[in-house]
């Protein structure tokens, strides 16, 4: 060692970020995000929680990270489906079998899990559980006034009210598939809920 030269202190931050946020995610989806502590996290991912918290800043950081990045690699997936601006059966159809048989969505869906409990998680997060269902509506009412105002679909109903509906139905579905109904059963349940919508 040179004169100039001075030892490292402490542990090297070699932390991997992206593979602790799939730690994450993956834990918040098999069980209530709110019950999956901080320590269950650290040992999972082999991280200290020092570590965690200077990368996150706390509990709600971690939490608002991940429900980030599965919104950006899962319901990202799902909005691509609206963005194709198809005709309403083939789109509904691309919706039930998203929702059957993404093999993310095996436990469940992040998103609606955080949002059943966001009384229980941190302000950041809760707001972020906000902003996505208010995105997430405005996707699905979006692309039903394209279909509207093309003329291939009508509707005596408000659209904001179907495109809520819409993402209830999809998320009561991905709650049977978590608790491993029969997926048969979960997709005609699905198919005759969103009937109404063709009809409409």
């Amino acid at each position: 060692m040179t004169d100039t030269e001075k030892p490292t202190r402490g542990r090297p931050r070699t932390m991997d970020e992206a593979a602790v946020l799939d730690v994450a995610v993956s834990a918040y989806q098999r069980a209530d995000p709110a019950d999956v502590s901080v320590n269950a996290i650290c040992q999972m991912a082999s991280i200290s929680k020092p570590s965690l918290y200077r990368a996150f800043g706390n509990e709600d950081g971690l939490t608002l990270a991940s429900l980030d990045r599965y919104a950006e690699r899962v319901l990202g997936d799902l909005f691509a489906i609206l963005q194709r601006n198809q005709a309403l059966d083939p789109t509904l159809d691309a919706l039930i079998d998203f929702a059957l048989n993404d093999q993310r969505l095996e436990t469940g869906c992040l998103f609606y899990k955080m949002r059943a409990g966001k009384h229980r998680l941190g302000p950041k997060t809760r707001q972020r559980v906000e902003e996505i269902d208010a995105a997430a509506v405005h996707a699905f009412e979006t692309y039903l006034k394209g279909q509207q105002d093309a003329g291939a679909w009508a509707s005596d109903q408000p659209t904001a009210l179907i495109a809520r509906y819409l993402m209830e139905q999809i998320g009561l579905a991905l709650t049977q598939r978590a608790t491993q109904e029969d997926l048969a059963g979960i997709r005609s349940s699905l198919t005759l809920a969103l009937s109404v919508i063709r009809k409409a």
